[in-house]
């Protein structure tokens, strides 16, 4: 067999499962969303960064969500509550960082200064006002 044709063979038979795995990742993603969707609210903490003291919360919802009451802590416990009124817009993220800086709708700041989140590795926890966990970063193993 011609060492092109076998080389294009190995290409498409890789392609076909890169496609494959993406599908199912994207599969996963929606039915994440969806279960987000199914709370009523849609929130939930998307990404965090240890070494730069910041988490972000992004809403999935189709409405906008009003955090008052809201707040999210780390496993020491170090607890940020949201500022009354602040509300995430549907589709929109905030950053939420452990240092000092001026409150925006796409920034909000606890105003520590001291780092809380261990390098290391650390869980962040999302909780509404009735003090529910929303979402945590990452997300717990499940067995």
């Amino acid at each position: 067999m011609n060492s092109s044709l076998m080389v294009r063979g190995l290409v498409l038979i890789s392609a076909f499962f890169i496609f494959a795995a993406g599908l199912s990742l994207a599969e996963d993603v929606d039915a994440k969303i969806e279960d987000w969707s199914e709370d009523g609210n849609g929130v939930v903490i998307t990404n965090a960064s240890w070494a730069d003291e910041w988490v972000e919360i992004t809403n999935y919802g189709d409405s906008a969500q009003d955090l008052t009451g809201w707040s999210l802590k780390d496993e020491q416990n170090h607890t940020y509550a949201f500022p009354e009124g602040f509300v995430l817009a549907a589709g929109g993220f905030v950053l939420v960082h452990t240092g000092v800086g001026d409150d925006s709708a796409s920034d909000l700041y606890m105003n520590l200064g001291n780092p809380i989140w261990n390098n290391g590795g650390d869980v962040a926890t999302l909780m509404d006002a009735d003090w529910m966990v929303i979402s945590q970063h990452p997300e717990p193993e499940v067995d």
